[in-house]
């Protein structure tokens, strides 16, 4: 089966347009194979088709401009025009007749010539967005693959990786284009926003926000790529990742080298902590986490589009880990933890070897601090951050933004409470009440660096938790604790047998009304 071809132009009302749309088609036949004879006559279809749409549809000096569509499938060509142009119905179009005389002005020759090479012709009129035309001409047999010169065709002898790869922080506007260009070439727009914008790359490199470590051949293309992102500029805190390497480059150590290279870099940066997400298709991330120091005090279900996973369908889900290492020295903490959650909580400070001490929220008042929250949306992921402290007039904010939120079809709602206010425990109960179910913990996160505690909400999503890859044993006692409060996106294996087959199975998948961005 040969490639399919489609193009989209748009025509002023000239004569002149009729003469560049038969020489642009005539050269796409040349291109693709298509026989002469076809090619004719649908050149002839188009330019009647085009004079009676100009004609009727879009009077005389109108700058109403024509959209013309032209595809070539497996078994047909098929044309499409469509302007906002004039209500006109074409059935009223004059009939064909043989005219009696040779000065008899034939009337309907046009369209019964389109009526007579074309297997299908439409004209109708779409309400309020004005007349549409539709020819379709099937073809004897598909189009020969490969027909016509291979210009764009990639030489299969061109060795991708050129020369020596050196190591550095990136520091060029070539550079940064090339990343741009490198995460294209594995997950196209779909991975860390920043990435795609060589002029903030730039910016923020030149203040420290981002510390960006690519791997470079000497051609100039980035083979690799591994970051320290801070949030904002003083954010105490820097989050690892946008890391990559091209496939062809994933057994020579190159992302060895990058980490090497980039966490020698962000201890000296004056960060307190670093924290990861990785991946639960992808364990060896897990593995390199806890290598670096990073212990997984978090799970956070469904949380990411699977761009990352091949042969995920649009729409499936990730789950990733969150991962934290305490970098610059901090001494104890008071907290307030929910009762439910409280030996978890503990456990989780243990991890990370974290002292803390857990105060009785009914032993004092809540003092200072007003009530907060804030409500970001992220559109690319499909998800929602809320940060949250303080008493009922928050909780009745934090139903409202939630109901908000999942009648959007926002899929992934992330909850983060101040679990250095005695607020805590109450607003825990109040979001648990919502749908909110336990995801971990991440210190030093929330306003003026205190503690929070993460919980989450996932809209219709349901996910197989045996299918979640896990390596640290936090990890999998995190997921046992969630799995023994039973949120109801969690399918017990035997049930989740019963759901419609997913490819792969690790993947969460959303109801078909969710249509994540």
């Amino acid at each position: 089966m040969t490639q399919d071809y489609r193009i989209d132009i748009e025509l002023p009302r000239h004569d002149a347009s009729l003469g560049a749309v038969q020489a642009l088609f005539a050269n796409l036949c040349g291109s693709l194979g298509v026989p002469d004879p076809i090619r004719r006559e649908v050149e002839l279809a188009l330019e009647e088709g085009l004079i009676n749409f100009f004609k009727h549809a879009i009077p005389e000096g109108a700058d109403t401009p024509l959209s013309l569509r032209i595809e070539f499938q497996d078994a047909a060509i098929r044309l499409v025009a469509r302007a906002a142009g004039r209500p006109f119905d074409f059935a009223r179009l004059p009939h064909y007749q043989v005219p009696r005389s040779l000065e008899e002005t034939p009337q309907g020759l046009g369209t019964f010539l389109i009526a007579r090479t074309m297997d299908s012709v439409k004209w109708r009129y779409i309400e309020k967005e004005g007349q549409e035309f539709e020819l379709i001409k099937r073809l004897p047999a598909p189009l020969p693959p490969g027909h016509g010169p291979d210009i764009l065709r990639p030489d299969p002898r061109q060795i991708r990786i050129q020369g020596e790869i050196s190591y550095r922080r990136l520091q060029t506007a070539e550079e940064a284009l090339a990343l741009a260009s490198a995460a294209w070439d594995l997950y196209g727009y779909g991975y860390k926003d920043v990435i795609y914008y060589p002029e903030r790359v730039l910016e923020q490199s030149r203040t420290g926000q981002l510390l960006s470590w690519i791997a470079i051949d000497e051609a100039g293309t980035v083979i690799g790529h591994y970051a320290m992102l801070r949030h904002r500029p003083d954010d105490p805190l820097g989050e690892m990742g946008a890391a990559f390497v091209l496939p062809e480059a994933r057994k020579g150590g190159v992302f060895r080298q990058l980490s090497d290279q980039l966490h020698a870099d962000a201890r000296q940066s004056g960060v307190r902590a670093l924290y990861s997400l990785s991946v639960t298709h992808h364990v060896a991330t897990q593995k390199a986490s806890e290598a670096l120091g990073r212990i997984t005090v978090g799970l956070r279900l469904a949380s990411s589009p699977a761009v990352f996973v091949e042969g995920a369908r649009p729409g499936d889900r990730i789950t990733t880990t969150f991962n934290y290492h305490q970098v610059a020295p901090r001494g104890p903490r008071t907290i307030y933890p929910p009762e439910r959650h409280r030996e978890m909580i503990r456990n989780s400070y243990d991890w990370l070897g974290l002292r803390v001490t857990e105060a009785d929220p009914a032993a004092l008042p809540r003092l200072g601090g007003d009530d907060f929250l804030e409500c970001h949306r992220d559109l690319t992921w499909n998800r929602a951050l809320i940060e949250a402290a303080g008493g009922e007039a928050v909780h009745y904010k934090l139903a409202a933004f939630t109901a908000f939120l999942l009648e959007q079809g926002v899929a992934c709602l992330l909850l983060s409470i101040d679990l250095e206010d005695p607020s805590a425990p109450a607003l825990t109960l109040a979001a648990e009440a919502a749908g909110y179910f336990y995801s971990g913990i991440f210190p030093e996160s929330g306003r003026q660096g205190h503690d929070v505690l993460e919980l989450q909400l996932l809209n219709g999503i349901s996910l197989d938790p045996s299918q979640i890859q896990l390596h640290q044993p936090s990890a999998k006692a995190i997921l046992a604790y969630i799995l023994a409060l039973g949120p109801p996106c969690l399918v017990a294996a035997d049930s989740a047998a019963q759901l419609e087959a997913t490819a792969p199975s690790r993947l969460a998948t959303p109801p078909s009304s969710t249509h994540p961005n």
